[in-house]
């Protein structure tokens, strides 16, 4: 089946299916896509039709859902293969929301005069009131560059504002999506592919001149915005002088941009004026553009010094994670915040592809880069975006790393033979190969002498004969040449956990089926009746609405985890519920099941077991599916285990 005969929803439908071990409901797809429950069951009536004779089928169980029953993997995997390869999304496939409003933006951007409404509608075959929606839509993307949208009667929509602001809009809409789709679609293209790719050369050959360290993203930045800049020239837009940038403070970015400008001009025939090529400095300082020489000490007199030894203090105050004696830490990150500092003072938004995964995947290290984020706000007295807060979170994350492996504590372990010093030898030998990082071999004795033996420092004895007295330490019983179940049991002890839903979850914090409207009434529901509990302060709830604030806690599959800007109970514990139906939590996500973490005071090394618990949870749509489900506590604490 060429993908081209499925319609967008049917992929997404086809893509949501393939992913779930077990059957989906119509209605959780229609909560997962934005749709109601009708239009799902139309579309896989459709796909059932014309299907069968292309690699797979689609099943359903009454009561259960729906799921993929594959017929041929070949052709399967081909077309699964095909709906990701292409970006389907940007083909000018305009049941696609996003899609819509991208074009709508570009259109507006690019165009001199006043568009009327009924081409848009013309253009995407939509309705006036889908069309209405989306440009609430764009004018909210609008004003966050300070662009306003105006409408004439009769003549139609223009966008006004700063040229500067106009440039960073359609760039990061360049960089948000992926780029190639840009390039390839018509409706979309926004540049020419054959000057992007000239404009590329010229700077990867000036960047390898003048020995500069830059990043594939950042290479990227640049050469979208002078791409863009050409385009902007061609129709006569100039941009306006910039206030605040010094270019006579960076000698070698003049250089540098002059030189790009230059060859750029050669080839294209335009004329940049003085102010395009300050604008090009201004990005050559938004990017990592440190000349190897510039590497040098980190200085405690630069703004970078005074920020990081900021977050230092705070990381150590709010999270107990104390960073200050790790170079690297402070090396890395000082690399880091200048470039930074002059992007955010810019507003040239980076891009940051791994956003998602890094809130997912570490979040830990992601709450202590927004702590570590507002000693930037507090000196630029303006907002650090989510995407330079994922970069900090990258740091962090490593430096945490470092530190867990610094504080492992080695168990020290006793072997117990009753044979010859040969076999005991070999096991010895044998766990110190496997276990070399977490233990260390205090001793070897024989059974006899084990009553008389100090046994206050010992973590684990390792036996190869059965030991009846309790001497009050663990002992694993094991053959002297450890088979696969001894090596089982072994690192079942040294990676021993309690149940984590027993742990951090209580009957008294858990609430079913509530009928609530939106994020915040289940945010203040919830820190209420911790405070009727007497678990968390009165201003508790004022600090999880501020961490919301700053990036929202939501992560697809309809679960949201709020929690407090700072920790301030005297445990970690949760406080969940589900909702009867779901809620918009931000944008178009929507979320039914909600996670408030409760984090406790003090050392926060020990979370890693407990995040990578709730993150198993919160990535398992049939998990989730039942949760929501859930009737009693009980019920919901047999699915968390």
């Amino acid at each position: 089946m060429a993908v081209a005969i499925l319609s967008k929803r049917q992929k997404d439908i086809l893509i949501l299916l393939s992913k779930s071990k077990e059957p989906v409901t119509a209605s959780w797809m229609a909560r997962e896509l934005g749709v109601s429950d009708r239009t799902i069951r139309n579309e896989i009536k459709l796909m059932q039709n014309n299907t069968a004779s292309h690699g797979f089928q689609i099943e359903s169980t009454r009561g259960l859902g729906y799921s993929v029953k594959v017929l041929d993997a070949g052709l399967f995997s081909k077309i699964l293969n095909e709906i990701s390869t292409e970006e389907h999304h940007l083909a000018g496939d305009f049941t696609d929301k996003d899609t819509r409003v991208l074009y709508i933006l570009r259109r507006l951007l690019l165009e001199t005069d006043f568009i009327k409404i009924e081409s848009f509608i013309d253009e995407m075959f939509v309705s006036l009131s889908t069309l209405q929606n989306d440009l609430k839509m764009v004018k909210e993307i609008l004003d966050q560059y300070h662009l306003k949208l105006i409408n004439r009667p009769h003549y139609g929509s223009k966008v006004e504002g700063d040229e500067y602001m106009k440039r960073l809009c359609l760039s990061n809409l360049l960089l948000e999506r992926n780029q190639e789709a840009f390039l390839k679609e018509n409706c979309l293209q926004l540049i020419d592919p054959e000057l992007f790719k000239k404009i590329k050369e010229v700077i990867v050959q000036k960047v390898n001149k003048y020995k500069i360290e830059i990043s594939d993203i950042s290479l990227e930045n640049l050469a979208t915005h002078i791409a863009i800049a050409c385009r902007r020239i061609q129709e006569g837009f100039v941009i306006e002088e910039l206030a605040d940038v010094l270019v006579d403070d960076h000698p070698f970015e003049k250089i540098v941009a002059n030189e790009i400008i230059k060859e750029v001009e050669d080839f294209t025939s335009l004329t940049f004026p003085e102010t395009e090529i300050d604008y090009i400095i201004v990005h050559l300082l938004g990017t990592k553009l440190l000349h190897k020489k510039e590497l040098a000490e980190f200085s405690k007199f630069d703004e970078a010094g005074t920020i990081i030894n900021c977050m230092l203090a705070r990381l150590k105050a709010e999270l107990n994670w104390d960073f200050r004696q790790d170079r690297e830490f402070i090396q890395a990150l000082t690399l880091h915040i200048r470039p930074a500092m002059n992007r955010l003072r810019y507003k040239m938004n980076i891009r940051n592809p791994l956003l998602n995964d890094i809130k997912k995947k570490y979040p830990a290290a992601f709450e202590g880069a927004i702590i570590a984020s507002k000693c930037i706000e507090e000196y630029l007295q303006m907002e650090v975006v989510e995407d330079e807060i994922a970069y900090i979170a990258l740091h962090i994350g490593v430096a945490l790393e470092r530190m867990k492996l610094n504080k492992k504590k080695i168990k020290k372990v006793l072997i117990v033979c009753a044979s010859g010093v040969g076999s005991a030898k070999l096991l010895s030998y044998r766990l110190q190969n496997l276990y070399g990082q977490e233990i260390e071999i205090a001793d070897t004795i024989n059974y006899y002498n084990l009553s008389s033996y100090d046994l206050s420092f010992i973590d684990l004895i390792i036996s190869t004969v059965p030991i009846k007295e309790d001497f009050g330490v663990p002992v694993q019983v094991v053959n002297t040449f450890l088979e696969d179940k001894d090596i089982q049991a072994i690192n079942g002890f040294l990676s021993r956990t309690q149940n984590v839903a027993e742990k951090y979850l209580h009957p008294s914090r858990i609430f079913l089926q509530l009928a609530l409207q939106d994020k915040e009434s289940v945010i203040r529901f919830l820190c209420d009746e911790l405070y009727k509990q007497k678990l968390v302060p009165k201003d508790y709830v004022n600090l999880v609405l501020e961490r919301e604030s700053i990036t929202p806690t939501c992560f697809g599959n309809l679960v949201a985890i709020p929690h407090p800007m700072v920790p301030v109970t005297k445990e970690t514990f949760w406080t969940v519920c589900t909702l009867k139906s779901p809620i918009h939590w931000h944008g178009q996500q929507m979320v039914q099941f909600v996670c408030l973490l409760n984090i406790k005071e003090g050392t926060q090394t020990d979370l890693d077991d407990m995040y990578k618990k709730l993150i198993s949870i919160i990535e398992n749509r049939s998990v989730v599916q039942k949760i929501i489900k859930s009737k009693t506590a009980d019920e919901l604490m047999a699915f968390i285990k």
